[in-house]
């Protein structure tokens, strides 16, 4: 039965100029990207000695006694509870948006030399791809450096960084509710050392072409591959309007009585259980009660 009363949804719409992309190398939901340290460490945290009562509460003894007794940090109590892979703000993360993926083979070599016209020596690249991804059209071009001077340098000041920009023109488009823009920023705590995407906002009212640049950072003799379908960037949907200050009534203040009282109860809470033996679940519905509980809140509703 049709609901006239049910809410639509916000639509988001990719669509691809070349034929054979969306099916071998499609976005994909960022929630599906699997992460090898976290699949490593919830394995290692749920063998069988992990999940037997007797054996977790004696562990539990251990862990506590040598902890009161003044000893070190015993890898051998710790649980799956004190490991990034459960952290709410990065699972929140790794599941929000859709995730890019190269859609064929290339192939990237950098070498060193005086550009026509110039006068001084830059690295920059040259690339095979054997698809015709872009309908005819190159799919890897470049930015020249004065393009990117001052501000490449600082996406990773830890690591070297190629002169010219990689910028692949995809045959992708996108179309979205008026409503949204995409956040544009490099897969998070992605295994990919090769590259960094630059982060921003894509708002597809006027920019509905999908071209990414990528800062290089193998600087060497060595040619690499990108293989097709490797997750490229991370694109989450906001709401327009939040991009607006003006959206919001701000306000920075010292605590007041009321959030004194709140942080009491709070402070009790982080020692009422065991963390080992409660759920990352239960932990975050206790938090959530206890913060609906200031009684600031009532200022604002």
């Amino acid at each position: 039965m049709f609901n006239i009363f049910k809410k639509k949804k916000k639509w988001v719409r990719f669509y691809c100029l070349t034929p054979g992309i969306k099916e071998l190398h499609p976005w994909i939901p960022a929630v599906k990207l699997k992460r090898k340290w976290q699949i490593d460490a919830i394995k290692k945290h749920s063998k069988k000695e992990n999940k037997c009562p007797v054996l977790k509460v004696n562990r539990m003894w251990d862990y506590y006694m040598n902890r009161l007794q003044g000893g070190g940090e015993d890898e051998r109590i710790d649980g799956l509870f004190a490991h990034a892979a459960t952290c709410p703000a990065l699972s929140d993360l790794f599941r929000s948006g859709w995730v890019m993926t190269a859609p064929a083979d290339i192939l990237i070599k950098v070498h060193r030399g005086i550009p026509p016209g110039g006068d001084k020596e830059i690295t920059t690249f040259n690339w095979v791809v054997l698809s015709d991804v872009n309908q005819g059209n190159d799919f890897v071009k470049a930015h020249i450096p004065e393009q990117t001077d001052g501000m490449r340098q600082l996406v990773d000041q830890q690591k070297e960084i190629l002169d010219t920009t990689i910028k692949l023109e995809l045959p992708w488009r996108v179309q979205s509710h008026p409503d949204i823009v995409f956040l544009q920023i490099p897969v998070p705590y992605w295994d990919e050392d090769r590259f960094t995407v630059p982060t921003g906002i894509v708002d597809t009212s006027y920019s509905y072409e999908v071209n990414l640049q990528m800062f290089w950072h193998k600087i060497d003799d060595d040619a690499h591959l990108i293989k097709a379908g490797t997750p490229l960037c991370q694109w989450i949907p906001i709401e327009k309007k939040y991009l607006d200050n003006n959206q919001f009534d701000v306000i920075i203040e010292d605590a007041n009585q009321y959030d004194i009282e709140n942080n009491k109860i709070m402070d009790y809470a982080r020692g009422m259980n065991f963390m080992q033996d409660t759920t990352l679940k239960e932990r975050i519905g206790i938090h959530k009660h206890i913060l609906s509980l200031n009684k600031n809140n009532e200022r604002f509703n």
